[in-house]
């Protein structure tokens, strides 16, 4: 159960609680990293505790990752090309053709 530090802080629909872990595994680098950045003080602080750790909103870290080059926008057609070379048996062109006629 999210604990909320004050009224005005309470999460909305759009929230989502995300702690430390999380925050490393989207953001491409270990724990101990986020964890440095807290303590400098260089990202938002958290908005919520949960079982006694520290959450933050994924907006606001989402925002502040893309702002300070923390966060790097992946090609989808570089993914798609990994995914092919893992042995994945889909059709990659038909994929990539019915993305672009949705669009």
């Amino acid at each position: 159960m999210a604990h909320v530090a004050s009224a005005k802080s309470q999460p909305n629909l759009e929230s989502f609680p995300v702690g430390a872990a999380e925050i490393a595994e989207r953001l491409g680098v270990r724990g101990q990293t986020v964890h440095t950045w807290r303590q400098r003080k260089l990202m938002p602080r958290p908005r919520w505790t949960v079982s006694g750790q520290p959450a933050w909103d994924w907006s606001e870290i989402e925002e502040w990752a893309r702002r300070t080059g923390r966060l790097r926008v992946r090609d989808v057609h570089a993914s798609l090309a990994e995914l092919e070379g893992t042995g994945w048996g889909g059709d990659l062109e038909a994929m990539r053709e019915s993305r672009m006629a949705h669009r």
